[in-house]
């Protein structure tokens, strides 16, 4: 159960089951760098993935929860796969190509997680109903034109979290 070691180790209090592996390499007064990729596991009453889908973008009149015309339900979300590349120094945690793949929910991230002063400032795409949205990705001929590249969806949301971490 990766989500209750993580919680164990007070280093993620949302996810629950799954299996990870963490590769991380450096220095003993260095940064740590290197990669988690997880599977099967769901992140439970996650306060950020909340706030991406109710709150109203700067420039935006609506937010995605409004878009999408239903209340995207991030109380208990599944997914197949997460994966991150980690720079973990001193007093911050910097994450590159993340993703996070399930049935209901995709997203992808990068950004500093949090810095020495606690903030935050992240970026990403986020994609509703990614089980049906990744379907345009996978068509053949058209599933590069439709599937958003890396992120392979059809409909994305970007967004960005900056602030107090």
């Amino acid at each position: 159960d990766a989500g209750a070691i993580l919680r164990f180790l007070n280093i993620y209090e949302h996810m629950e089951g799954g299996a990870i592996t963490l590769s991380l390499a450096g220095d003993a007064d260095g940064p740590m760098k290197g990669q988690v990729d997880a599977s099967n596991f769901y992140v439970v009453n996650e306060p950020k993935l909340a706030s991406i889908v109710s709150t109203r973008p700067a420039g935006d009149t609506r937010s995605l929860n409004q878009a999408v015309k239903a209340n995207i339900d991030t109380s208990r979300v599944q997914f197949e796969r997460g994966y991150a590349e980690i720079d973990k120094g001193s007093g911050y945690l910097r994450l590159a190509n993340g993703l996070l793949r399930g049935p209901r929910i995709g997203t992808t991230f990068q950004g500093t997680l949090y810095d020495q002063d606690n903030n935050m400032d992240m970026t990403g795409t986020f994609m509703p109903v990614y089980g049906l949205n990744r379907i345009f990705g996978e068509l053949p001929l058209f599933g590069p034109l439709l599937g958003n590249g890396r992120d392979r969806g059809l409909i994305g949301v970007t967004y960005r979290l900056r602030g107090n971490a």
